[in-house]
């Protein structure tokens, strides 16, 4: 069975991510859906065929349809993934999964009353040097976590999508380069560790029509390591990736310009080597809308990345450091 998408939200991520990374699946795209419909007939054009409709609410319940993704402004990811669910579709979300824990529970629960997969759009620990990483640390080769450091930033959304002016828009994104990139950063650093941010301190810097362009996170995991998460839309030169991870037995260090890098306590610096290939969360998707496997990444990881951008706002405006619920 070749499954059937309806792509809701036609913007630059959905031309220019989701649509290859669909037809490399080999699967179909058969609605199309977007604010203008300008923007939904140039998708399908994109695409070559398929079906543009003037509501969003029309796509998500079509017969020729067997799951949705949701490209839309933020605001609308839980509104558009719950009525997708309740139509028996199953959803693949852009990040982040929802603005607020409330909303990323209410998606879940009704993906859970209707038997649905809901996966989010949360790719970056799909990188091959992030998966290497966490298959070091879960091999133990850097001992215990101890602590910390990483960084995700680039020169904003106006670089890549400069027509899509929702970005600075409070209320249709929920915050700033923090809700956008750090989303990212908080799953990468779970998924890199295997544990859960629990508290959370946050500073936020510039004003981009009422949103940060910085936030610099102080975290504390589960089992007692700390860290920070450095998000940034100010990083003019370039894609910028940093990890590092600090361990009772050595330090793997990894930054955008160098490969991954072991730095035991006791023996020679190491060269990681990089698997030659990945998953991607339309992958781990598929698999799990064809019964082939539980995906690993999940609606519980999107929730929890929401979680803690959440009391990182929170932080920031109270001056205080906040548990993670």
């Amino acid at each position: 069975m070749t499954e059937r998408f309806a792509l809701v939200g036609c913007g630059t991520a959905a031309v220019h991510i989701h649509l290859p990374l669909l037809r490399a699946a080999g699967v179909d795209v058969t609605v199309f859906a977007s604010r203008s419909r300008s923007s939904a007939e140039a998708a399908r054009d994109t695409w070559g065929s398929g079906t543009v409709v003037e509501r969003w609410e029309d796509a998500v319940v079509r017969d020729d349809v067997d799951a949705v993704v949701v490209a839309t402004p933020n605001a609308q990811h839980h509104e558009v993934a719950i009525a997708a669910a309740r139509a028996g579709k199953h959803v693949l979300t852009d990040k982040p999964m929802a603005r607020t824990t409330a909303e990323a529970d209410a998606m879940i629960a009704v993906a859970d009353e209707h038997a649905v997969v809901l996966v989010p759009f949360q790719n970056t620990r799909f990188m091959a040097p992030f998966v290497a990483a966490h298959d070091a640390v879960t091999a133990g080769r850097v001992g215990d976590v101890t602590g910390l450091r990483t960084a995700f930033g680039h020169g904003g959304p106006q670089a890549w999508a400069p027509n899509a002016t929702w970005f600075f828009d409070k209320e249709l994104a929920g915050g700033g380069c923090l809700i956008d990139l750090g989303v990212h950063v908080i799953d990468l650093v779970r998924y890199v560790t295997s544990d859960d941010i629990v508290e959370v301190g946050a500073l936020l810097n510039g004003d981009a029509d009422g949103v940060e362009v910085d936030a610099q996170l102080l975290v504390r995991f589960r089992r007692g390591a700390i860290g920070t998460v450095h998000a940034s839309w100010s990083s003019r030169s370039g894609p910028d990736h940093q990890l590092t991870v600090v361990g009772t037995e050595g330090t793997l260090h990894l930054d955008t310009r160098a490969a991954l890098t072991l730095y035991p306590i006791d023996g020679e610096r190491e060269r990681v080597a990089l698997p030659h290939a990945t998953s991607s969360p339309l992958d781990e998707f598929l698999a799990a809308v064809r019964g082939e496997r539980a995906p690993t990444v999940t609606a519980a990881d999107g929730r929890a990345a929401v979680a803690v951008v959440q009391a990182a706002y929170t932080s920031a405006r109270d001056g205080s450091l906040v548990r993670v619920t």
